[in-house]
């Protein structure tokens, strides 16, 4: 039968960790594929449904024997296989954040830069990151895209104001604006 939500959890932990195995010694690839099998797992666990519960006579009209609706019902005994227990949905969103911003690492690390910010993004979906920012960041300033870059440096520090590798990259990138030919530093002069 189908795995229950705990269940999953577990499962999709146990990848994130092989992932960071694999990422500990160097086999970003493998560590890939570690990371996108966490996401076989949890993506299709649904959040518990709101703390109000609908009232019978509502639920009954638009479910049929085993309508979508019934089968939303919390089953006796706890909630049903694929819903997040409760307690457990900030663990799952802290997983989804953690998981993509070391698949976030890996792209960087491969040169893979565009799926880096992709990676970020997502990562930044499940709430604010200075990691994600950085990243972010470190991807743009590969694509020389520097005021991407600059944005994505100042957010991270304004998260983490005591983190020295933010300050070196913001700095790095205002070399790279300053080294910038003139034509881009034109352009540059706007957005500084």
């Amino acid at each position: 039968g189908a795995m229950a939500a705990e269940e999953k959890i577990r499962e999709a932990t146990g990848y994130k960790e092989e992932g960071n195995r694999h990422y500990g010694e160097g086999n970003f690839k493998r560590a890939l594929g570690a990371y996108h099998k966490v996401f076989c797992y949890i993506n299709g666990l649904q959040p518990p449904p709101p703390e109000l519960s609908r009232p019978a006579a509502a639920a009954s009209q638009d479910s049929g024997p085993g309508g979508a609706v019934g089968s939303l019902a919390p089953a006796p005994g706890g909630s049903t296989g694929q819903q997040i227990p409760r307690e457990r949905v900030e663990e799952v969103q802290r997983l989804k954040q953690s998981t993509k911003l070391n698949m976030a690492a890996c792209y960087l690390k491969l040169g893979e830069h565009q799926k880096c910010i992709d990676a970020c993004s997502t990562a930044l979906e499940c709430g604010s990151s200075s990691k994600a920012h950085f990243r972010r960041g470190q991807a743009y300033a590969e694509l020389r895209n520097f005021a991407g870059a600059r944005n994505d440096f100042e957010r991270a520090r304004e998260l983490a104001p005591e983190d020295p590798a933010i300050v070196a990259e913001l700095r790095k990138v205002r070399e790279g604006f300053a080294k910038g030919d003139a034509k881009e530093r034109r352009q540059c002069a706007r957005m500084i």
